[in-house]
């Protein structure tokens, strides 16, 4: 414990601890916009004894919780509880780091029976993994933290607990499988990726269990477990999984010294020494740790396997390389002190000062940043040079939360507000009225629409969705779209910005105070319920997201259709969307956080909700729920009262059925299964399968190779080599490979237009023109002005005017502000 107690120390001043019982509320990075999750998740959800509820605070509505983790916020509610919601909140940030070094060298002694040095040496690991300043958003470490990524650090802890549980189990530990399970379950409620780690790695212990044919099983038992034990939030998730955007961006491009961090130098500098010791030891006499670190050291070479083939998924490959650093870091820890350890006892006190001192000797010019981080962050938000500006606008954007809804700029100087993020928990001060942006974004349907109109009002807009890219300063498709989103104010910072919406003649000032600026569209529709007659086109749900985007994007298509994605819908339904002379009249609205009621003059009738489709919405009334772009909900009501619930699937409550008595069968069989003798722990066995562990590890590290030469990354980075050279002839067909192997469509349209460009460069007219046009015919991002414009160029060069002609009407209409329109009008095509 006084070991535990020494990291906690040590890290205690780079976590600011005098401040964090201060009442003030963190901010810095994403934990600005968690403020206000964890406050209605503190105020709203928790009392009524849920984990989610819907959101209208951001996002056009948002179900919270349901497809993030909970536990962290459960844990930050309950310490509010005892020292108010803000110290509350910054003690949940900090306490999976204080508490990760000493766990690993207490259940290092413990559970796995390693030798105090080795054990001392895998804290030393975990320390060096957490005061990397490498990145700070990938997760684990103190920035990661500070920058908002708690739940994913609890989530490191809880698989490090649960996975020294699997191995007590696997080992034959009474009833083990049930902790293990139990505590799986909390993982899953804490973070998908180290829980992903941990559940597929637990099967790697079955190298070394002493009974194979019965650690298999117990394996089963427990995951099952877990399984049953989270069904309640899991299961919905699951369900509802579709309803998500993949965040599947690649970073296996990066140079090597950004993917091993500096600080983690020295601990695998000497453990990959230490554990080839190990081995050699082997031959000549027992060496029980092995299996320890073995283990741990495979666990990180899968992880490095997740991260080469994440992005071919759509999951989020950075996710995973932090496990790698820290289950090797640990790993390599073990394997010096496990080493160290045969040096005479008497010197052992000396060998672990003498490690400690040269690690942080090491880690001083390396962990600079995290101490300034938690001041600024647990400072509190209310203090920032920003809101001092900011705060006369307050009461001109004051709400309640069925109000229409508040648009913002994204502006890097925003910076002075605590983040770039802290317009998002808005709500907490404006009386509930609700914001456009929040901070799931990969959750949230309206999300690439939203982000599409932050970047029509935004200089520097953020455009944080890999598969959905944002445009550009675009005032009249600003008021077209604000009016669609129920949006009617947007507040400014930048002068670009300003200039653009107040040239455009198309909003008006509300209030002022610089650097802000608060207008509203001198154009405004802020109805919720939508009963006009749109021009609706009904399409399959096969790539409606892409679809949608497409639409939401299209100024021709916006006046010509608004579709509805419904697969093979009846002759009834479509009734229901035939052109009608007039619109239905709505009364008698009442909107509740989870119920929505009012009456229709038109039953059978299509009716748009201006707020975000979730399958949870429900009738309680007869008629149908469905799904139009960009995103809303759509109701045709059988009946002129009409009532929407937020309620639960039927998985939903199947989840919470299995919860309830799997939580029960747990317990009776803690309280009423006899306990078996004999049970063993993973470092009794006294030869490790060592052969096996070592082949396991080559073929990981074989396939490690295959997978990093073959990324499409990797491949596109060879086009550009070749076309940095000179050589787009080679180039191109190296483009067009990364073109059909990249997983999502702006990265796939990026890897084509090279193609094109490279087929140009090279003299092969045809292909070129045939790259340009496939992108402009299939897709409609970032690449199609572009494509249009270079395509027209090359027809007419080639005495193809009708071609060029079409190319260029198109360019002007769909993207009349576009810098490649300018280039047009102003002849340079010609």
């Amino acid at each position: 414990m006084l070991v535990a107690l020494l990291f906690a120390g040590l890290l205690a001043p780079l976590l600011r601890l005098d401040l964090v019982s201060s009442p003030a509320l963190p901010t810095g990075g994403d934990t600005a916009s968690h403020v206000l999750y964890a406050w209605l998740f503190d105020q709203v959800v928790l009392p009524r004894g849920q984990l989610t509820t819907w959101m209208p605070e951001v996002f056009g509505g948002y179900p919270l919780h349901a497809y993030y983790f909970p536990l962290p916020f459960v844990i930050a509610s309950l310490l509010g509880k005892l020292v108010g919601l803000a110290a509350g909140l910054k003690w949940a940030i900090v306490l999976p780091a204080l508490l990760l070094p000493g766990t690993v060298f207490l259940l290092s002694r413990h559970a796995f029976r390693l030798t105090p040095l080795a054990a001392f040496g895998g804290a030393l690991g975990a320390l060096s993994f957490l005061t990397h300043e490498q990145n700070s958003i990938w997760g684990g470490n103190l920035l990661s933290l500070l920058a908002g990524e708690f739940a994913y650090s609890w989530g490191l802890w809880l698989a490090f607990v649960t996975l020294a549980a699997w191995m007590r189990a696997v080992h034959g530990g009474p009833r083990g499988w049930i902790l293990a399970g139990a505590l799986e379950a909390l993982t899953t409620l804490s973070h998908g990726y180290p829980l992903l780690v941990c559940g597929f790695g637990s099967w790697l212990l079955l190298i070394d269990a002493p009974h194979r044919r019965t650690a298999a099983l117990t394996l089963l038992k427990g995951h099952a477990l877990a399984f049953l034990l989270a069904g309640g939030w899991l299961w919905p998730l699951l369900e509802m999984h579709g309803f998500t955007i993949a965040n599947d961006g690649s970073s296996t491009n990066a140079p090597w010294t950004s993917l091993i961090p500096a600080s983690l130098w020295p601990v695998l500098a000497g453990g990959l020494p230490a554990l080839a010791g190990l081995l050699r030891r082997v031959r000549r006499t027992s060496t029980p740790q092995l299996h320890v670190i073995l283990f741990f050291m495979q666990l990180a070479f899968l992880a490095v396997i997740l991260w080469m083939t994440a992005d071919r998924i759509g999951l989020a490959d950075i996710r995973f390389l932090p496990m790698a650093w820290f289950f090797g870091a640990v790993a390599a820890g073990w394997a010096i002190g496990a080493i160290a350890s045969h040096l005479p006892v008497r010197s052992h006190a000396l060998v672990a000062a003498l490690l400690l001192a040269g690690l942080l000797a090491w880690l001083a010019p390396h962990a600079r940043q995290a101490a300034e981080w938690a001041r600024w962050n647990f400072s509190g938000t209310t203090d920032k040079p920003g809101w001092q500006a900011l705060a006369p606008l307050l009461p001109a954007m004051a709400g309640h939360p069925d109000s229409p809804r508040l648009l913002f700029e994204h502006d890097p100087a925003n910076m002075d507000l605590g983040s770039t993020r802290s317009l998002e928990a808005l709500p907490m001060l404006l009386g509930g009225r609700p914001v456009l942006e929040g901070l799931y974004m990969e959750s949230a349907l309206l999300s690439p629409a939203i982000y599409q109109l932050q970047s029509e009002v935004s200089a520097r807009p953020s455009s944080p969705l890999v598969r959905f890219p944002s445009g550009h300063l675009d005032p009249a498709m600003a008021a077209i779209h604000m009016r669609m989103l129920r949006a009617d104010q947007v507040l400014l910072r930048s002068a670009e910005a300003k200039r653009s919406l107040l040239d455009s003649g198309l909003f008006e000032t509300v209030a002022d105070s610089p650097p802000f600026l608060l207008l509203r569209p001198r154009s405004l529709d802020n109805r919720l319920i939508d009963g006009d007659p749109h021009p609706w086109q009904l399409k399959p749900r096969v790539d409606w997201m892409q679809d949608s985007h497409a639409w939401f994007r299209s100024r021709s298509r916006l006046n010509t259709e608004w579709p509805v994605y419904i697969d093979a819908p009846g002759p009834a339904l479509r009734s229901a969307f035939s052109p009608r002379p007039q619109p239905a009249q709505i009364s008698n609205l009442q909107v509740e956080r989870e119920r929505i009621s009012f009456s229709t003059s038109a039953p059978g009738q299509a009716l748009l909700i201006r707020m975000s489709y979730h399958p949870r919405w429900q009738l309680e009334t007869r008629g149908s729920v469905h799904l139009a772009a960009p995103g809303f909900l759509l109701v045709v009501p059988e009946e002129t009262s009409v009532r929407l619930v937020f309620g639960t699937t039927p998985a939903g409550h199947l989840g919470e059925w299995a919860s309830g008595l799997s939580l029960l069968g747990a317990g009776l069989l803690l309280l009423f299964k006899r306990r078996k003798e004999g049970s063993s722990h993973p470092a009794d066995n006294p030869q490790p399968r060592w052969r096996i562990h070592l082949a396991l590890l080559a073929l990981i590290l074989g396939m490690g190779v295959w997978l990093y030469t073959s990324a499409p990354e990797r491949i596109y980075a060879r086009a550009w080599l070749a076309m940095n050279a000179e050589r787009p002839a080679d180039a191109a067909p190296l483009f067009l490979d990364a073109h059909q192997h990249r997983r999502n469509a702006p990265a796939r349209e990026e890897a084509l237009f090279w193609a094109a460009k490279a087929f140009e460069q090279a003299g092969q007219r045809d292909q070129a023109r045939a790259g340009y046009q496939e992108l402009f015919e299939n897709s409609h991002g970032y690449w199609v002005p572009e494509s249009l414009f270079t395509y027209a160029r090359l027809m007419r060069e080639d005495g193809k005017p009708e071609q060029a002609r079409t190319a260029e009407a198109r360019l002007l209409q769909e993207y009349p502000d576009n810098p490649w329109s300018r280039r047009l009008v102003t002849g340079e095509a010609r």
